[in-house]
């Protein structure tokens, strides 16, 4: 789901033409991309998939935008072992959750004891979410009702997300993935609030111009400091940053002196002991490198869907939404 502190490094090097708070009103008549499955997540934590999905469309419409919807395709192979890792983690939660859940039946504890464990279980629950095939087909269901598009990603969603943005498809992308900085998604609305209507607006073109970085750097920054491919390097995001500042020095010094230089990471790999497996690093890199090419661009023109009110109010009063 992103790079380490990479959030809060923005917050503090950016200012608020960069990073501000904004209201959905302000994208009327726009076109936004949705990352769905961090909202399957959210919603499905708060016990609350569809009807919180049925007003995160609904509050779309009453601002005029255009949602598009974006459902991860198959994740790489280089994604298995944290994958693995994850559910891993699941289950251990969900076993400790069950433990707690016994003890808690067995009316041996006061009631302080009693709201201690209750807290916990609900921070448990949330650590062994689990969206099945049949929340993605009763969301695909509602959205078809709706008159909403969505599409399968043939990979993850958040490349294909920023892909929409990047060639003009859409005009930003709701996601509070940071890999969508890796992509070079030009506009990330994150924080997005069902109550308050709001996101907080990432331009991440302005964000680049304060950083004095390019697309291509800031990408070199972010991999080497380590994502969800490459997890395990003894890297952070401040260190690499150092590296760069130096790095910079070394491009400045080879231009006065009409020399040629090396690119970031051969630079690091002959001066430093910083990457370890340069090979392996370039792999990385090259998967958060949008190739138009494997993308048609007419498979994804915006048709509109018309509504179906009976079977929208038939599919959310099956969800046990009641209509005012």
């Amino acid at each position: 789901m992103g790079i380490k502190n990479l959030n809060r490094f923005l917050k503090e090097k950016c200012g608020k033409n960069s990073i501000y708070k904004t209201t959905l009103s302000n994208f009327e008549n726009k076109t936004l991309v949705i990352d769905t499955s961090i909202y399957l997540y959210q919603f499905i934590g708060e016990n609350a998939l569809m009807e919180n999905m049925y007003l995160f469309i609904s509050i779309m419409k009453s601002c005029k935008i255009i949602p598009i919807f974006i459902f991860d395709g198959k994740p790489p192979p280089e994604k298995r072992e944290l994958i693995k890792e994850r559910s891993t983690k699941k289950k251990i939660a969900e076993n400790k959750f069950n433990d707690l859940s016994k003890s808690l039946g067995e009316n041996k504890l006061n009631e302080h004891e009693k709201r201690m464990i209750e807290v916990e279980m609900d921070a448990l629950k949330r650590q062994f979410i689990r969206v099945q095939d049949r929340d993605i087909e009763n969301v695909k269901r509602l959205m078809n009702a709706y008159g909403v598009v969505y599409y399968d990603a043939p990979n993850e969603a958040d490349e294909l997300c920023a892909y929409f943005v990047k060639i003009g498809l859409a005009y930003g992308c709701i996601s509070d993935d940071m890999d969508m900085f890796l992509y070079g998604c030009p506009v990330v609305l994150r924080n997005f609030s069902l109550l308050n209507q709001s996101v907080s607006y990432y331009d991440t073109v302005e964000i680049l111009k304060e950083l004095d970085l390019t697309e291509q750097q800031f990408r070199e920054i972010l991999v080497i400091s380590g994502t969800d491919y490459n997890r395990n390097m003894e890297t952070t995001l401040h260190e690499t940053l150092k590296w760069f500042q130096q790095y910079k020095h070394y491009i400045n010094n080879s231009i006065a002196n009409n020399r040629q230089y090396y690119g970031f990471y051969l630079w690091l790999t002959k001066n430093t002991k910083y990457i370890k497996d340069f090979h392996s690093l370039i792999k990385i890199h090259q998967l958060f490198v949008i190739n138009e090419m494997n993308f048609n661009k007419k498979d994804y023109e915006y048709i509109k869907k018309n509504e179906n009110n009976p079977l929208l109010q038939e599919i959310m009063n099956e969800a046990g939404f009641i209509f005012s």
